[in-house]
């Protein structure tokens, strides 16, 4: 009798403890706020000085490749006695002060959140570095959470065949339409023309054998001859190119620049990719048209995923 006695207290302490554990697991909420958009904590006497200016410098820093000024990211300074519950949330949250260590942490009070800690005792290289540091994260992070909604939702088909064709892994968002995959062009648009909005987008991947030194020409010829062939206007005659007249930026085989519409009156921002496969290169390229609209979204989907 006694064991059994034992026995049934064991197992109600053994319960209860459990069901006291599970009361105490951290449920977080779903982060807040824009992708672009970063809370910044800190006095004010530090943001209206020099640590306010390098940090705006960084990470307010214009988006090259773009018609109209557009920054990587906004800042939204508050000080520390004003960073109640309705922060806590926010996707992007970075703590700057004289007595903190440079650190990190991710989902501190929401999902998928980065809360950063910069110290600023001294405004020097070492401060700038930790300053690029939590940029570059914070930014590859941005295009990571991209990348993944895609691959949580793309055509799979555009996919297997581009996979078969080029040998590389692009997710193609199901908005887009599939116009050509022959003779190692693949072609994908979306199209919204109305009284509202105004917007045009193309996805390609092609591919050739480098034969000279100059890879970069070859990349911007091809894709030029490409463009004239099958990217074509509403106006006969009319035929999408780079626009040479504006700098193109390459950096770690990405290239950002203007396209325009030759013999008609259209233009935008691209992102080129390329990828080395053996000894040929596969370009993947993304076009979007916007007047009068912010553009950042659509770029920054464009790194991500091509």
């Amino acid at each position: 009798m006694k064991t059994k006695y034992y026995l049934s207290i064991f197992i109600f302490l053994f319960l209860f403890s459990c069901g006291d554990s599970t009361n105490k697991k951290k449920i977080l909420s779903e982060n807040t706020g824009r992708q672009d958009e970063i809370i910044l904590v800190m006095d004010d006497i530090f943001w209206e000085g020099e640590v306010g200016e390098l940090l705006r410098d960084i990470f307010e820093r214009e988006i090259s490749g773009l018609p109209q000024s557009e920054q990587f990211f906004n800042l939204v300074q508050i000080n520390p006695s004003e960073f109640s519950r309705f922060f806590k949330t926010h996707k992007n949250i970075i703590f700057v002060s004289l007595d903190l260590k440079d650190s990190y942490t991710k989902n501190q009070w929401a999902k998928a959140q980065i809360v950063m800690y910069l110290n600023c005792s001294s405004v020097d290289e070492k401060f700038r570095k930790s300053c690029n540091k939590a940029f570059n994260f914070i930014n590859r992070k941005e295009l990571e959470n991209l990348k993944y909604a895609y691959e949580k939702g793309h055509n799979p088909k555009a996919r297997k065949h581009i996979q078969n064709q080029f040998g590389i892994d692009l997710f193609l968002p199901t908005e887009y339409t599939i116009s050509h995959k022959e003779d190692k062009v693949f072609i994908s648009d979306f199209h919204s023309f109305n009284e509202n909005q105004d917007l045009l987008k193309y996805i390609l991947v092609y591919e050739f054998q480098p034969t000279g030194f100059n890879i970069q020409q070859e990349v911007l010829s091809l894709t030029d001859s490409i463009l004239k062939k099958y990217i074509l206007g509403s106006i006969d005659g009319s035929f999408v190119q780079i626009d040479h007249r504006m700098s193109v930026v390459e950096s770690d085989g990405i290239y950002r620049g203007i396209w325009t519409l030759k013999n008609g009156f259209m233009g935008g921002p691209f992102v080129l990719k390329t990828k080395y496969i053996e000894d040929k290169i596969i370009i993947s390229l993304g076009l979007v048209f916007y007047p009068n609209e912010r553009k950042r979204k659509h770029v920054r989907t464009f790194e991500a995923i091509l």
